[in-house]
């Protein structure tokens, strides 16, 4: 289905409090992105290294796969 919304969906793991580093394929800096799911309770933030054309970099809690909507 079509959408005017310029968004990507990407589910990845994240190994704990280290940052991890995802490729995506948006084109541009991502503004932000939603939580669309996780398998565990963990605490899911932004990394202390900037978000990039190519690159995101998130950190969380504890070990938990995330689905998350960047836009």
């Amino acid at each position: 289905m079509p959408s005017n919304l310029d968004t990507q969906t990407l589910t990845f793991g994240v190994g704990g409090t280290t940052e991890v580093a995802i490729t995506h394929g948006l084109g541009r800096t991502p503004l932000d992105g939603f939580i669309i799911n996780r398998t565990s309770s963990a605490n899911v933030y932004r990394g202390s290294t900037a978000w990039s054309t190519t690159t995101i970099y998130l950190a969380a809690s504890a070990s938990v796969t995330v689905t998350l909507l960047i836009f």
